[in-house]
């Protein structure tokens, strides 16, 4: 493909008045939600973040002056858009029914058939255009239908969160408006100056989303979805300090992002691997600071993850795994996330399933003091015999597991796992996170040197 410098295409002309609108990112906030350790030093607690997806204020900017409608010049001859390159999906037939003058590719680009399939179909029309727009590095989006100015925050915020693979362009849009109030064009912002940088993007992703795929294991869908979470929190860093930090390509390729990152990435990679998946949006740790995290439908059930509070900022281990909101439900997320908003333009799933819990699936759930001890035995003498640091267990009732845990009960279990396997660990020094919101206790054990 041809280079040609996208500046060219913002010389454009148009006779309706424009107002900007952003959809801005910034850094999440982070919460301490572990307890001090019971002794020794300090302890590696499970922060959780939320991130700042807020659409700005209106600019009341001059109208752009002239007397004939935008165009965006085509060097490239035919464009197969900057989707169209090495190491991407195969892409499926277009959905039953399809008849669009867009191409149909941006939906499984993005993982979005679940949206796709409930929106009505003026905002298909919508959607598809600026997507494809997107998608082919176009500065200016006409749109054949449009949608209402007061309606133009909720539609941006679809479309950003639509457009998951495509981590060249920028979430700030200027509207082109009528003089009877109707959205009739997008000007879209990109990252990146040439077609060419675009295409590059697409190409690293795809090809490294295709790799981290290919190491998924035989086995259940519950292996190959915690094999799909693991592979993300080892392979990312929760940063602000990337290219595209608010993208599936900070995530993926950077190995940097923030929650919006996460999630895209886990998005795409469930997708991808031919699970049916979703996203939510909502607050986090703090009242209006923006959050996504996702959902995948297993055995007609769907299940929350969040990977980014599965990945603490403050962990001291490198390769500690949080799974505290690994395929759980809505009624555990919303105990210590803020807020899940809803859509005005198709019904959010909502998580019910409990059976795929990761703490149920690998024996670590215990309904009494029994069980707690038990379960906490059992891995302090696997833990030991095998090198491993960390610990998990989860009851339903945080407070009441928080009253059965004491610093003296666990002393005597890594007293009794040392004696068992003969190895050296510290039986007198631990980190451990107890968040009775969730009911979910985290412990790290210590090796003598």
């Amino acid at each position: 493909m041809k280079k040609s410098y996208l500046n060219l295409a913002k010389r454009l002309i148009t006779l309706m008045l424009a107002a900007s609108l952003a959809i801005g990112a910034s850094g999440c906030t982070s919460i301490s939600s572990g307890d001090p350790q019971d002794s020794g030093s300090g302890l590696a607690t499970q922060p959780a973040g939320g991130e700042n997806q807020q659409p700005g204020s209106e600019d009341s900017s001059a109208p752009i002056g002239g007397d004939s409608s935008p165009t965006v010049p085509d060097e490239a001859g035919d464009n197969d858009g900057a989707g169209g390159q090495s190491g991407q999906i195969s892409y499926e037939e277009p959905p039953e029914g399809w008849d669009y003058s867009f191409g149909h590719e941006f939906i499984y680009e993005n993982g979005i058939q679940y949206v796709w399939e409930r929106l009505d179909d003026t905002t298909k029309i919508n959607l598809g255009e600026a997507m494809n727009a997107i998608r082919d590095v176009q500065v200016y989006c006409s749109l054949s239908v449009g949608f209402p100015r007061e309606e133009a925050e909720d539609f941006l915020e679809l479309l950003a969160n639509c457009a998951m693979y495509y981590s060249y362009y920028e979430s700030r849009f200027q509207l082109h408006v009528t003089d009877e109030g109707m959205v009739r064009g997008l000007t879209i912002n990109y990252s990146v100056q040439y077609e060419d940088e675009a295409a590059e993007r697409n190409r690293l992703l795809g090809e490294k989303l295709d790799e981290m795929i290919a190491g998924m294991p035989d086995g259940s869908d519950f292996e190959k979805i915690k094999y799909l979470h693991d592979t993300l929190v080892l392979n990312c860093t929760y940063s602000e300090d990337a290219v595209s930090p608010f993208t599936a390509f900070g995530s993926i390729v950077e190995g940097r992002a923030t929650c919006q990152g996460y999630a895209d990435g886990m998005h795409l990679l469930l997708s991808r691997a031919g699970f049916e998946t979703m996203f939510a949006t909502g607050e986090g740790s703090e009242p209006s600071i923006k959050h996504k995290w996702c959902y995948v439908r297993l055995d007609g059930e769907w299940y929350a993850i969040d990977p980014t509070w599965d990945d603490p900022q403050d962990k001291k281990e490198e390769d500690f795994i949080g799974y505290e909101y690994f395929l759980v439900t809505d009624e555990l997320i919303l105990r210590d996330h803020e807020k899940k908003y809803d859509s005005s333009y198709y019904e959010v799933p909502v998580a019910e399933g409990t059976e795929l819990n990761y703490y149920r699936q690998v024996g670590y759930w215990a309904e009494n003091e029994e069980d707690v001890r038990r379960i906490l035995t059992e891995q302090a003498i696997a833990a030991a015999s095998e090198g491993r640091q960390f610990i998990y267990l989860r009851m339903e009732d945080g407070e009441e597991l928080a009253d059965i845990y004491s610093p003296s009960m666990f002393e005597e279990i890594l007293k009794e796992a040392a004696a068992q396997t003969g190895a050296a660990i510290d039986t007198g020094s631990w980190s451990r996170s107890l968040k009775e919101e969730i009911g979910t206790l985290t412990i790290t054990i210590k090796y003598l040197d």
